[in-house]
């Protein structure tokens, strides 16, 4: 099975950073502005659903159910897309881990597993990391900026 996997210091605390991934519904807005044509949440408890359309150029045709598996606080999130495969991937289960890294840094390990289906695995770990990076990117940027939680880092 492959493994995407990221490994980074986050430039923000630890639980500013749990405070963003553990949020399912915040992930909407570490997206830039446009990339979403859809997105809506169930909440951020175990078993909880959410579902998003991408604008056509980023090469996902159809709808993504993502639904949250494992809130194991303050370091731990599992969560799975369920229902559709639009990517060219099957079988996907996200692990994200968080630790201290120093004083105001969080080491944020975001592995992805899943099974080949229409892309080979380099390209597709590729495609993941490059999510995972956006995310990450994405919660430095609010954090430098003094946004909340939730509030757009755009």
């Amino acid at each position: 099975m492959p493994l995407a996997r990221l490994e980074r210091t986050v430039n923000a605390p630890r639980d500013y950073c749990w405070a963003w991934l553990s949020d399912f519904n915040a992930l909407q807005f570490l997206h830039p502005p446009g990339n979403l044509t859809e997105f809506s949440c169930e909440g951020s408890h175990v078993g909880a659903r959410r579902f998003a359309r991408f604008k056509p150029e980023l090469g996902v045709d159809g709808q993504i159910v993502e639904r949250l598996d494992v809130v194991h606080a303050p370091s731990v999130i599992v969560y799975s897309i369920v229902e559709q495969y639009p990517l060219p991937m099957r079988d996907y289960v996200a692990v994200v881990t968080m630790a201290d890294a120093g004083a105001s840094g969080t080491q944020v390990t975001w592995e992805g597993h899943y099974t080949e289906h229409g892309l080979p695995a380099a390209q597709m770990d590729d495609m993941l990391r490059a999510f995972y990076t956006l995310f990450l990117d994405g919660i430095e940027q609010a954090h430098a900026l003094g946004r909340k939680p939730g509030q757009s880092p755009y």
